[in-house]
This record gives structure tokens, C-alpha cells and sequence, in this order.
């Protein structure tokens, strides 16, 4: 899996990446490290949503570690911890990143994208 340097942030793409999907990565790492939002366009079948996801997830990996799934969550949800008092080591003043969609075949799709990633 190849792995670009976008903005100073290591990002693994399942795919070589064509130019077009390295500025839209790149535009979406400049906005969150800028703070502000981005309206970004392009064609449809040209990787939008796992340049978002990739750049996204990328960036978040750069401040630190994170679940990839549900499996580190519940375990600890099942054992003596209420949602608001997790151990300090599970608990952390990162950003929360939240994929919103209009349709549950949007969000399918999202998830199989998410599954070609290293996230």
C-alpha cells in the first residue's frame, strides 16, 4: 500500500494515487490543519470519498493512536467503566471525527471504502 507525504502527514492510500487525488487529500489536510471549513468538488468515480476518509483518518493518526473499531471500545464498556469515566489512557482530548451521510447505501458505501484502508 503506497504511502504519501501530504502536508508534513504520512498517508496510506490502498492505490497509487492519481494527481487530481493527491490535491483533493492534500485540500482536506490543509482545512483541518487550517481550522476552516472546505467545499470540495470532483467527478463522480474519482476516489472522493476514500481520499476523504485516507486524508482524514491520516491526520488523526498524526496526533496519536486511535480505536479502529468497536472491538477496543466495548471491551472496555464491558468491564467496570461508565462511558464517562474511562481510564485516562483511553480517554484523550483529540478530535472526534464524524462521517455523516443522507442514506444507509451512502454510509455502505463508506464502510467499504473504510475496509480498502489501513484505518
Amino acid at each position: 500500500m503506497p504511502t504519501y507525504k501530504i502536508r508534513g502527514i504520512d498517508v496510506d492510500f490502498p492505490y497509487e494515487a492519481y494527481d487530481c487525488q493527491l490535491v483533493y487529500m492534500e485540500k482536506v489536510i490543509q482545512s483541518i490543519q487550517n481550522k476552516c471549513n472546505a467545499l470540495l468538488e470532483s467527478p463522480t468515480g474519482t476516489g472522493k470519498t476514500l481520499c476523504l476518509l485516507c486524508a482524514t483518518l491520516a491526520w488523526r493518526k498524526s496526533l496519536g493512536e486511535f480505536s479502529r473499531g468497536r472491538s477496543e471500545r466495548s471491551n472496555i464498556r464491558g468491564s467496570q467503566y461508565s462511558d464517562d469515566e474511562l481510564p485516562q489512557s483511553q480517554s484523550s482530548n483529540f478530535p472526534t471525527i464524524i462521517y455523516t451521510s443522507r442514506t444507509h447505501s451512502q454510509i455502505r458505501q463508506v464502510i467499504q471504502e473504510l475496509k480498502r484502508s489501513n484505518y
